[in-house]
């Protein structure tokens, strides 16, 4: 039974993730970006406010709130504007490829700003990732020009890194389920100015997408950080971003199964170059620490 568990928590992750690529191409056709992103982090929002009140002894240096605050303005409020932006003008299956390119962007920030080494693999897995990139925007409306969807996407996988970089030392603190909490709450305070026009709209909307609004919201949002929170306190954080390699072949399945939409050739190719990369870039990276060692 112990060992179901994280198993079970892991694929629901990747489940859950993989759902909201097509969830919200399927929105984004009646909503703007900013009503999307409002409603897909009530929830969660409301969630991590009781979560918060109820560790209200845990306290947290004022530093560590400031630097909370701009983990969650870049890695949820900027991340989902240029996200769900993008994602106006480029698949489903496309912006999932390209999202997960973030691996290798955190490893970038750390050698420029951070002064950390990196590796000859890992500068190879940028290269050929990059190359991915450039033929699934190729595929895709306006190409990789700046301003472009695939370009928007781009930019968002990176601020996932900047959002990894700032968060990571306060998890060694605080815990993880404590400060995904205080980021999404952060996060989510700059999207108050939508929260009205949000409600507006999906009360009059139809039923499909109050459903879609609220799987969304529940499933990929609060629960899915949830079950990726308690995945990477049993697998580890290396051990389990492997796993999310998976989420671009299931947000395939599920917008070809719920919306009979399918991925050109172009951007299946590609993708597979970027998985790739990233899978690849992180395996010899795991083998050559472990030979290190032995």
């Amino acid at each position: 039974m112990k060992k179901i568990v994280p198993i079970l928590a892991i694929s629901s992750t990747i489940f859950f993730w993989g759902s909201s690529f097509p969830a919200m191409s399927f929105l984004l056709e009646t909503s703007n970006p900013f009503i999307l992103a409002a409603g897909r982090f009530s929830l969660a929002a409301f969630l991590s406010v009781i979560w918060c009140i109820n560790n209200y002894k845990q306290k947290v240096k004022l530093n560590h709130l400031l630097r909370y605050f701009f983990a969650g303005f870049i890695g949820i409020f900027l991340y989902n504007v240029f996200l769900n932006h993008g994602q106006e003008s480029v698949s489903a299956g496309a912006s999932s490829f390209i999202v997960n390119c973030n691996p290798l962007f955190t490893a970038l920030i750390g050698f420029f700003i951070l002064k950390q080494k990196v590796s000859y693999i890992h500068w190879l897995g940028i290269i050929i990732c990059m190359f991915g990139v450039g033929l699934i925007s190729f595929d895709q409306e306006g190409g990789l020009k700046i301003g472009s969807g695939a370009s928007l996407i781009l930019f968002a996988a990176i601020l996932t890194a900047i959002y990894f970089h700032l968060v990571k030392p306060l998890i060694l603190i605080y815990g993880a389920i404590t400060s995904t909490a205080y980021t999404i709450i952060f996060g989510t305070v700059p999207m108050l100015f939508w929260f009205p026009e949000m409600y507006n709209f999906i009360s009059q909307s139809s039923n499909d997408i109050k459903l879609t609004y609220l799987w969304l919201a529940f499933f990929p949002t609060a629960l899915g950080y949830l079950t990726w929170t308690y995945s990477v306190g049993y697998y580890g954080a290396n051990k389990a971003s492997l796993f999310l390699y998976l989420i671009p072949p299931i947000s395939i399945i599920l917008n070809f199964l719920w919306y009979e939409k399918n991925p050109s050739f172009i951007t299946v190719i590609g993708g597979f170059i970027i998985l790739l990369s990233v899978f690849f870039t992180l395996f010899l990276q795991q083998n050559k620490k472990e030979s290190q060692h032995t």
